[in-house]
């Protein structure tokens, strides 16, 4: 988890696994169940939609730019609205179906193979933004009930305290605890306080987490001590651009301490992993620093932002064609760049609003 993100190495991966991945266009087909005519039949059915959306909703169709600023003021406007959530999936998936700048040289069966990889990520796109904004409900559902009176029951949790003390201090920022009573006897009330309550335990390694990572001086230090589980279902707001060293390994300890709760918890019945994973991944900036900071090459939860930065092709959004580069000067070609990056920002900002209807904190945008 800890060698740095390496965009070279990351190039050369990809074209090992595409290479390994290939599949003759007849297999492919028949893995699709169609043949030719059929497939091609759905690339033009996928592109007559789109245009039929975007003639629905009067988004110009002049050029990229056009295309997505009026999208994004359509979003604004109506932002539970799935067709233009299909559209901008459309969009932020595109690799030459949609903006045909680079690619009038396609043929038939890249288009088609083009178009069933785009069907598939759009599909997995549309979900993750559901479930995204059902789970920003329960956060608004949590924080009001722990603004009541809970009752903690008398049940024996001394089994389940051993195996967490001994998982738990195995994590560098947690060493400090092997053999500290007050550590453990602060361990074990946490997870009585749990245990006690049906909601708190389908969140358990979460919770975990976050008292840990957020409170684990005073989980050490001070006697008797029991959290205030409010306060871990707030934004937790930190600078991850600063690096210092120590910064590094002690978010690399926490995020390994999580990645490990998850796993021994998996299997609990009572415990719901992916309402976990979404509280990891939007209540606090560490998820990000992840994907910035180290190689991606581990299942670290990520929030809507990271998820479709991570689908959209390197070259969203492509707003000149290789002619353009020989007859442009240097300068011409940063404004080109820097306008690519502003709509980039826009366009993940924009998905980020409709997913943060429910805000957990609007002022604490990943960037």
């Amino acid at each position: 988890m800890n060698m740095p993100y390496n965009y070279d190495y990351e190039i050369l991966k990809y074209i090992d696994k595409e290479a390994d991945n290939y599949v003759p266009f007849k297999d492919f087909l028949k893995n699709h169940n169609t043949n030719l005519d059929k497939a091609w039949n759905c690339v033009k059915q996928f592109k007559e939609k789109f245009n039929n959306l975007l003639s629905k909703y009067s988004i110009g169709k002049e050029n990229l730019v056009v295309m997505c600023y009026d999208l994004i003021e359509r979003i604004s406007e109506q932002y539970n609205n799935p067709e233009l959530h299909y559209l901008y999936f459309c969009i932020m998936t595109d690799v030459g179906l949609i903006n045909e700048i680079n690619s009038s040289d396609h043929t038939k069966e890249q288009e088609i193979r083009i178009y069933f990889q785009q069907k598939k990520l759009i599909q997995e796109l549309s979900e993750f933004l559901e479930y995204q904004i059902e789970y920003h409900k329960k956060i608004a559902e949590i924080r009001e009930y722990l603004k009541k009176p809970r009752c903690v029951k008398n049940i024996d949790c001394k089994e389940e305290t051993d195996f967490l003390y001994h998982l738990t201090i195995q994590h560098t920022f947690l060493y400090k605890n092997t053999r500290n009573a007050i550590y453990k006897e602060n361990l074990n009330a946490l997870l009585i306080q749990i245990n006690s309550d049906e909601k708190l335990k389908v969140l358990k390694p979460y919770i975990i987490y976050s008292v840990l990572t957020r409170k684990q001086g005073v989980m050490r230090k001070r006697k008797h001590f029991l959290p205030n589980l409010k306060i871990m279902f707030q934004y937790q707001n930190y600078n991850i651009y600063k690096n210092n060293g120590k910064n590094f390994n002690l978010y690399q300890s926490e995020l390994e301490l999580y990645d490990h709760l998850q796993r021994s918890y998996a299997d609990d019945d009572d415990v719901d992993i992916k309402l976990c994973d979404f509280f990891f991944a939007n209540l606090s900036p560490l998820s990000e620093w992840y994907y910035i900071h180290c190689e991606p090459n581990e299942n670290i939860p990520m929030n809507i932002r990271r998820k479709i930065f991570t689908a959209m092709p390197l070259s969203f959004p492509e707003l000149l064609n290789y002619q353009d580069y020989e007859t442009l000067n240097e300068s011409e070609i940063q404004l080109y760049s820097d306008a690519e990056n502003k709509l980039t920002e826009q366009m993940l900002d924009i998905i980020e609003m409709v997913s943060d209807r429910y805000s957990i904190n609007p002022d604490a945008r990943i960037k």
